[in-house]
C-alpha cells in the first residue's frame, strides 16, 4: 500500500511539473519574439538613417553643383554672408563710432570719409587691412593702424606726413614733405611760408638744401629759393636776384664759407650777378653786366 501511494505521488508529481515549465517556458518566448522585433526596427531604421543622410548628402552636392555650374554659387554664398553679418549687427555688433587718433578736425574727417565704413555696418565686416590702405592712399598719411573694438567702435591710428618745403616744377606749386611726397596744390597766390625748390628732382633732395641753410641763418635769411640744376647740384637765389652756384659735394661746407665771407665783409650785399663757389674753397664774384662793362671787365660763363 505505502508502494502504490508513492508511485502515485510521483506521478501527481510529474503532472504538476509540466505545467510549471510551460508557464515559464512561454513568457521567454514571447520575450525573445519581441526582441527579435526590437532588433529589426532598429536595423530597418539604421538603414533608413544611412540611406537618408545619403541622400540629403546627394541633394546638397547636386545643389551646389548646379550653382556652381550656372554661376550662382558666389551669389549665394554672398547672400548666405550678408544675412549672417546683418544678424550680428542687429544683435548690437554693427559700428557706430570711428576714432580717429594722430589727425583733428578736417583731416580726421577726410580719415574718416577714406575708410568707406558706413554708421551700421557689422562690425565684422570691417577688414583692418583694407581700411589701412585705404587710408594710407592718402598723400598726408605716412602710415595707418586700423583695430576693431567690439561691440562697435573702430580704432584708427594715423601717422601723419608734416609740410616740410614747397616745390615748383612745370608751372605748378606744391607742398611737399621730407621724403619729396606731394601733399597738396599750393596757392600761389597765398603760398604757405616754407622754404621754396625748383625744377625737376629738386623734391627727392629739399631736405639736403634746406637743413644745410637751417645752420646758417644770416644766409638762409636772403635765400628766396633753390634751384636743382641738372639733378645734380644748387643755385641758390638770393632776394637781390644773384644766383649762388654751390658744387656737387658738401653743400654745408660751401654754404658755412659764404656765411663766414658774409660775415666778415658783407658779399651778399655786393651788387653782383652770381656768386660762384665750385672752386676748390673759392668764391668768385661777377658782376652785373652793366656795371662789368662800365668798368672793362669782360664776362665770362661760370
Amino acid at each position: 500500500m505505502s508502494k502504490v501511494r508513492r508511485a502515485g505521488s510521483r506521478k501527481a508529481g510529474r503532472r504538476k511539473t509540466k505545467p510549471q515549465s510551460a508557464a515559464v517556458s512561454a513568457p521567454r518566448r514571447l520575450r525573445n519574439w519581441a526582441e527579435a522585433q526590437v532588433r529589426g526596427v532598429r536595423y530597418r531604421m539604421a538603414n533608413a538613417a544611412r540611406f537618408g543622410g545619403l541622400a540629403v548628402v546627394g541633394l546638397s552636392a547636386a545643389t551646389l553643383g548646379g550653382l556652381a555650374l550656372f554661376g550662382q554659387l558666389d551669389d549665394v554664398t554672398a547672400w548666405a554672408g550678408e544675412r549672417v553679418e546683418s544678424q550680428l549687427a542687429d544683435a548690437g555688433f554693427a559700428v557706430r563710432a570711428i576714432d580717429v587718433t594722430g589727425a583733428r578736425g578736417e583731416m580726421a574727417h577726410e580719415i574718416v570719409l577714406a575708410s568707406q565704413i558706413t554708421d551700421g555696418q557689422s562690425i565684422f565686416s570691417v577688414d583692418p587691412e583694407i581700411i589701412r590702405d585705404r587710408v594710407e592712399a592718402m598723400p598726408v598719411i605716412r602710415r595707418a593702424r586700423v583695430a576693431r573694438l567690439l561691440p562697435n567702435r573702430i580704432a584708427i591710428v594715423v601717422e601723419t606726413r608734416e609740410a616740410f618745403a614747397l616745390w615748383q616744377v612745370e608751372g605748378g606749386l606744391h607742398v611737399i614733405d621730407r621724403a619729396g611726397v606731394v601733399l597738396a596744390e599750393a596757392d600761389v597766390m597765398n603760398p604757405p611760408d616754407l622754404p621754396l625748390v625748383v625744377a625737376e628732382g629738386a623734391n627727392q633732395a629739399a631736405t639736403e638744401i634746406v637743413d644745410a641753410l637751417s645752420h646758417y641763418p644770416e644766409v638762409a635769411g636772403r635765400v628766396v629759393g633753390a634751384v636743382r640744376v641738372g639733378e645734380r647740384r644748387w643755385n641758390l637765389r638770393l632776394d637781390s636776384g644773384a644766383d649762388v652756384k654751390l658744387p656737387e659735394g658738401d653743400v654745408v661746407a660751401s654754404i658755412a664759407i659764404l656765411a663766414r665771407l658774409q660775415a666778415e665783409r658783407g658779399v651778399l650785399r655786393l651788387a653782383a650777378e652770381s656768386f660762384d663757389l665750385r672752386g676748390e674753397g673759392d668764391l668768385i664774384v661777377r658782376a652785373l653786366p652793366d656795371r662789368a662793362a662800365a668798368a672793362g671787365m669782360r664776362e665770362r660763363e661760370a
